[in-house]
């Protein structure tokens, strides 16, 4: 008994604090509904049995739909909840793996709790995503395949090999592993791996656990309420699977000049999501025993920022990258600590309440982290997603039709739309068809041809003519681009756009429309990521230009500067704001947004073809010229930009240099009607009217 009572007490107590204290936190600081971005459509998936976007998550959807069983909150919660549980194991995964690899408890815990608290993880640890259980396989990958490197049994392959199966099921970006995975694996094999039985079995232990894969095609026979892409064929299930789609919009569609800016954001945002924590990891780096996971770790940290610029250029603000290099650097800063306190030791002079002090002050490296991010990651105030839904679906009276476009307006709906029913009096169609089937129109993977753009845009057509133009209403972003039938135009109406008869007579408050808007989380002051301040922007913006087109242009000019303070760095938001304000005569106002989008941008191309219409709309043509013609040298393939920069060509006198680039538009697409009506009302060049 003495002996037990003179045990450390850190050491007994350190196993749970690690299981306590980071569900503890994310419990606090967990999202109560839905979220943006995915976690709408993620959350219906699970509890529907459905199928989500590319790669169809078939582990995520039916781990997910056994916390939709759980007894207790709503079923967003639930599968919040699940998010948080995941992410507390990878920390306990970890811990495991720093103890494994012959660290000391101190340092065990100040690993995992680095991985916990790192808002990288926290933020995808309080919503539903695929992220946490992503985190979860990699750290007991490593963990696996540390302990099989040790022992060298066949069967612990076997193992490490069914696992990483398994974790393909959740997430396809585990194939970044692989270099690393294969040099571990070679070194202790060697040629035994090529055994044509052994190969066998261990090929038959990585395949098995992948037909999981087959629930795909089972659910979409079956009519789940989610089946995106209707993978039900063998081409539409590779095709869904390998995320074509995917591959065809963000992989290597980028500028060097704008991967060169990319990996610099990367890197940038790394050093700030660990600072001084990685003068440890590389401690634990450079004192690690074995040259080859020294290896190892290097070509994991490789892989994924090789990932990160190059395979998904999603903005690094919405997507959580160099996920895999943080488990690394937890795993790598925890051995760095546990080395400092093992040197110490070898000093006769430093005594051991020194070194208790020097243990104590090391356990407190993860509460950095934990008091810097909690405001960030708290969102347990957060219903902003929610109260999009209700606020779009109270908008609109019974029998009305909802054309819904993009991530933060379609995934909340369906989760509405499916969890909970809201809305059962409008007819809602997604203008991808991917989950509200539209009449006739047909889901397409990759960028939409042309021709397919054509149908829908056919049917939209059909069915505001078949409405008269009345009920239909609009929640996209960009609603210039939506091919309206003639006679038709669309106003902003609350948060929507809504579709009138040209000339009509419209009040933007009519109804009164705000008041019945519920709008406590976007005024509400707690920490939101991107999405939650695009959203948040755009609900001013709207509330801005209601205002502003009814007159009150002081309150107007007011919710348009908060919107510009929440979604500070958005560059679509400011794109948008600045053609509202030129549209309506705020050209000062309308500069001032113009700059903003010109130093936030993601696509330079649009930043400087919306700087043309501004110099356009004051009538300085050579600018405009200028302004146009460099949107064109950055995206030469769109037509839209040559017919811009034709038009003000045109405009400025210099009507050969117009002609040859309405025809080179035309080279692009060659169904432009009114482009051809234009150059051969104008004798430009040799287009006759189709």
């Amino acid at each position: 008994m003495r002996l037990a009572l003179n045990r450390p007490l850190s050491s007994d107590m350190i196993p749970a604090i690690l299981l306590t204290l980071p569900i503890t936190v994310y419990l606090l600081t967990l999202c109560p509904t839905v979220y943006f971005g995915d976690s709408g459509e993620l959350t219906a998936a699970a509890y529907a049995l459905g199928i989500p976007h590319a790669s169809g998550y078939p582990l995520y959807a039916l781990v997910g739909k056994g916390f939709c069983l759980l007894p207790f909150g709503n079923v967003a919660f639930r599968v919040n909840l699940m998010s948080a549980f995941f992410a507390a194991a990878a920390a306990g995964a970890v811990y495991s793996l720093i103890l494994k690899m012959g660290s000391s408890r101190i340092g065990g815990l100040v690993g995992g709790l680095v991985l916990a608290f790192a808002p990288l993880l926290w933020m995808q640890a309080v919503c539903a995503e695929v992220y946490s259980l992503h985190a979860f396989f990699l750290a007991l990958m490593v963990r696996v395949l540390w302990w099989w490197d040790e022992k060298r049994e066949f069967c612990g392959l076997l193992a490490f090999v069914f696992i990483v199966g398994l974790s393909f099921g959740n997430h396809l970006q585990t194939v970044m592993l692989a270099p690393g995975v294969l040099w571990i694996v070679l070194w202790g094999e060697g040629r035994k791996f090529f055994n044509p039985k052994r190969f066998l079995t261990v090929s038959v232990c990585f395949a098995v656990p992948l037909l999981i894969y087959l629930y795909l095609p089972i659910r979409t026979w079956a009519g789940a309420a989610i089946h995106w892409g209707d993978p039900d064929s063998l081409d539409r299930f590779l095709t869904h699977v390998m995320g074509s789609a995917h591959r065809a919009s963000y992989v290597f569609n980028l500028t060097w000049p704008e991967y060169g800016a990319r990996a610099k954001e990367g890197i940038r945002a790394f050093l700030s999501e660990f600072g001084v924590v990685l003068i440890f990891s590389a401690w634990g780096w450079l004192n690690l025993r074995l040259r080859r996971w020294k290896v190892f770790f290097a070509s994991v940290v490789v892989c994924d920022f090789f990932y990160t610029v190059f395979m998904n250029t999603v903005s690094l603000e919405i997507t959580p990258f160099n996920l895999m290099s943080s488990v690394v650097v937890a795993v790598l800063a925890g051995c760095g600590v546990g080395q400092v306190l093992d040197s110490l030791k070898g000093y006769e002079r430093i005594g051991k309440g020194t070194r208790r002090i020097v243990e104590g002050v090391c356990c407190c490296i993860p509460i950095v982290p934990l008091v810097l991010n909690f405001n960030l990651c708290d969102q347990s105030r957060n219903y902003s997603a929610y109260e999009q839904t209700v606020n779009i679906f109270r908008t609109m009276n019974a029998g009305d039709v909802l054309f819904v476009n993009g991530d933060n307006y379609i995934f909340p709906v369906t989760y509405g739309r499916i969890m909970e029913r809201i809305g059962e009096h409008v007819a809602v169609y997604d203008r991808l068809s991917l989950i509200f089937k539209m009449p006739d129109v047909q889901f397409h993977s990759g960028p939409r041809p042309s021709a397919w753009e054509q149908g829908r845009n056919r049917t939209e057509k059909r069915i505001l003519e078949e409405k008269r133009c009345d009920g239909v209403f609009y929640a996209v972003f960009g609603p210039r681009s939506v091919d309206l039938p003639d006679g038709c135009t669309l106003v902003p109406y609350g948060t929507l756009h809504k579709a009138l008869t040209e000339g009509s007579r419209f009040h933007p408050m009519a109804g009164d429309i705000w008041r019945y808007y519920t709008t406590e989380s976007f005024i509400d002051n707690f920490g939101r990521d991107y999405m939650n301040r695009e959203m948040a922007a755009y609900f001013h913006f709207f509330r801005g230009m209601a205002f502003l087109l009814s007159g009150e242009s002081s309150l107007g000019l007011k919710y348009m500067s908060l919107a510009s303070e929440v979604g500070f760095n958005d560059e679509l938001l400011f794109s948008d704001m600045g053609v509202f304000l030129m549209d309506h005569g705020f050209l000062d106002e309308a500069r001032g947004a113009l700059e903003k989008a010109l130093t936030h941008h993601e696509d330079l191309s649009a930043v400087y073809n919306n700087w043309g219409y501004y110099y356009h709309k004051i009538g300085d043509h050579g600018m405009a010229v200028n302004s146009f013609r460099k949107a064109v040298d950055l995206k030469p393939d769109r037509f839209g930009l040559l017919n811009n920069l034709g038009f003000a060509l045109f405009e400025a006198g210099r009507k050969e240099e117009a002609s040859r680039v309405f025809e080179r538009s035309l080279s692009l697409k060659e169904n432009q009607r009114e482009i051809r009506i234009f150059m051969n009302e104008n004798s430009l060049g040799r287009s006759p009217t189709p």
